[in-house]
């Protein structure tokens, strides 16, 4: 039994994501891929290349819901029969997925509205993101799953673990025999996980009460580094060898942004739009929407240390306004 990396190409500024092959009874894919043509071409060549192909595949397992990792699902599926199987907040996601994005754009559009970013930024985004809609495909989800469950994949058993942060269903699949566990997304060596703002899969959407993604994030965060494990397969990159130093350095770095947040914000209240402006320049000019969601994700940090508060101006827009230092070092 082994556990192979297939770096699958996407149409992505990432350029690549890993899907692993876990040989054995299931014979199993974890993550297969945008619904790409090069996407294809690999998968297929990566199969044959082990006298495998797409139809021999028995069971497909996804770790969150980006296109770059489930798009290619449906075509699998199609083509091989093979059980999709997914977190529980997955299923009614990925069984409409043009309807949902079309829900999540309108969600970040209205959050991006409150916190500062014009009409023609958002609409600007809103049009990237329909074209980016060919690269993934609805599925079926044959078997939903949550934290404590455990998924017989490739002749070894897979630890079921949540970890939103990056998304709202990140998911991560631990093989204690092996001390290792499988990550996509939610730690990846090279860079930093963006925790976006997303629209919340288990409750209604209110701008107001929105997902804290980093918050969530740095919880996820802290309970991975208690992992007992010696290497973690992320959905992009090398494998990650030293996962407690990597979390430390992490959490290091969204402290020290938190801080650089707070002193954006001494000459008065600022939206978070705004502030990002301020520290990122052109930056958050060209990639409103990231921007945003690393503000809010800090300020909401800083927002629990009661260091900040909101304000909600006559033009409905929310802005942020320091307290002062207290402790936040």
């Amino acid at each position: 039994m082994t556990v192979t990396t297939i770096a699958l190409p996407v149409p992505f500024a990432v350029r690549a994501v890993n899907c692993y092959l876990l040989e054995g009874d299931p014979l199993t894919l974890i993550d297969p891929g945008a619904d790409w043509p090069e996407t294809v071409v690999e998968l297929d060549a990566s199969l044959a290349a082990r006298g495998l192909r797409v139809e021999d595949v028995e069971q497909v397992i996804l770790t969150h819901q980006h296109y770059d990792h489930v798009g290619l699902a449906h075509t699998v599926r199609e083509r091989s029969g093979a059980t999709v199987v997914a977190h529980e907040l997955l299923r009614p996601f990925l069984a409409d997925l043009p309807g949902q994005m079309e829900l999540e754009d309108s969600y970040q559009a209205d959050v991006m509205r409150l916190h500062g970013v014009s009409e023609p930024a958002i609409a600007g985004l809103y049009a990237v993101s329909r074209e980016h809609r060919i690269y993934g495909g609805s599925v079926t989800v044959d078997r939903t799953i949550r934290a404590g469950d455990v998924v017989e994949a490739g002749g070894r058993r897979l630890l079921v673990g949540e970890r939103p942060g990056h998304s709202p269903t990140d998911t991560i699949f631990v093989v204690e025999d092996e001390r290792l566990a499988i990550v996509g997304d939610h730690l990846i060596g090279h860079i930093s996980s963006n925790p976006v703002i997303h629209r919340p899969l288990d409750r209604p959407a209110d701008t107001r009460e929105r997902m804290r993604s980093l918050v969530l994030y740095i919880d996820s965060l802290r309970r991975t580094a208690e992992l007992d494990v010696d290497l973690l397969l992320p959905g992009h990159g090398n494998p990650v060898e030293s996962h407690r130093a990597l979390v430390d350095e992490r959490l290091d770095f969204h402290h020290r942004r938190k801080e650089r947040l707070f002193g954006g914000l001494a000459d008065g209240p600022l939206t978070a739009h705004e502030l990002a402006i301020d520290l990122w320049g052109s930056v958050a000019e060209r990639e409103p929407f990231l921007t945003l969601s690393e503000a809010l994700g800090h300020l909401d940090l800083l927002e629990d240390e009661g260091r900040v508060v909101v304000l909600e101006g006559d033009d409905g827009l929310l802005r942020y306004e320091a307290l002062g230092d207290r402790g936040g070092g």
